[in-house]
């Protein structure tokens, strides 16, 4: 049924998307894969149903970067658009494996799995990735339904519990029950300005790791408030082998200067970085 439902899309005798009930939305992407979206939601929704795309600089990179038998890994997948996209690039002899702490939005990610006839290659866990083994209580708001977060926030309106525990307790969970290592080529991090607890439950965990790229969201707004220096952030990244760079809007990568850090981490607004290891300068 799917199969004919893409030919049809392709040969323009088919809309764009359709409700199907629960606040749910079915939507051909642009690229030509299935997507479930949160009708409720305000921010992902309405840019994936008038562009049908969302964080197209990301998207790129990893149509630059992921290649076939490769491994990702999405920390913070929400209802898993660019998890969709890995799972493209990657092949069925490769591996992607999504965390999203959110009931519904893991429960839409897997219909869109399923849809697109990928459960041959993307393992999904209702987890949070932190410091330390734990529950992490995230904090809700009204209409932006992809962006929980688990630091202060006074827009807070609703909260919600799942596990947590740092990355490479999970990863170790996962390839348990694969029986399989897990060695990813690229790490998105996108957690509404909990990056670094994150970073500090896998800096250890990345020193036996030779070759690496990671996708971060940096806040520095979001980790002043918290009583963090942003700086210290970047300097531990070098600390730990990796080059900063920026993600531009192509999907290539700018490099970000040790004169600029300062400026960086006094901005007011959020960037996209890359963290190469391993790479050639």
């Amino acid at each position: 049924m799917f199969n004919m439902f893409r030919r049809k899309i392709r040969a323009g005798e088919c809309v764009r998307s359709h409700y199907v009930g629960d606040d749910t939305i079915l939507l051909t992407s642009e690229q030509d894969f299935f997507v479930y979206l949160d009708g409720r939601d305000a921010s992902i929704t309405p840019s994936m149903l008038r562009f049908g795309m969302w964080e197209p600089d990301i998207g790129a990179f990893l149509k630059r970067n992921l290649r076939i038998s490769g491994c990702y890994v999405d920390i913070g997948a929400n209802v898993g658009l660019h998890v969709l996209h890995a799972a493209r690039l990657v092949g069925s002899e490769g591996l992607v494996v999504g965390f999203e702490p959110q009931e519904r939005l893991l429960r839409i990610n897997e219909r869109s799995i399923s849809a697109n006839l990928w459960l041959d290659r993307v393992i999904l866990r209702r987890m949070a990735i932190g410091e330390h083994e734990g529950i992490a209580n995230l904090g809700k708001f009204a209409h932006f339904n992809g962006s929980a977060t688990l630091t202060p926030n006074e827009a807070i309106v609703d909260r919600e519990e799942a596990p947590m525990a740092s990355l490479a307790v999970a990863l170790g969970q996962v390839a348990n029950e694969i029986g399989q290592e897990i060695r990813p080529d690229i790490i998105k991090i996108d957690v509404e300005g909990f990056e670094f607890e994150v970073w500090k439950g896998m800096r250890e965990w990345s020193r036996d790791i030779d070759r690496l790229l990671i996708v971060l969201e940096y806040s520095p707004v979001s980790y002043r408030d918290m009583g963090r220096d942003p700086l210290d952030l970047l300097k531990d990244f070098v600390n730990f082998g990796f080059t900063i760079s920026y993600l531009t809007g192509d999907g290539k990568t700018k490099a970000c200067n040790p004169n600029e850090w300062p400026g960086l981490a006094r901005a007011r607004q959020q960037f996209n970085l890359v963290l190469a290891k391993g790479y050639a300068d």
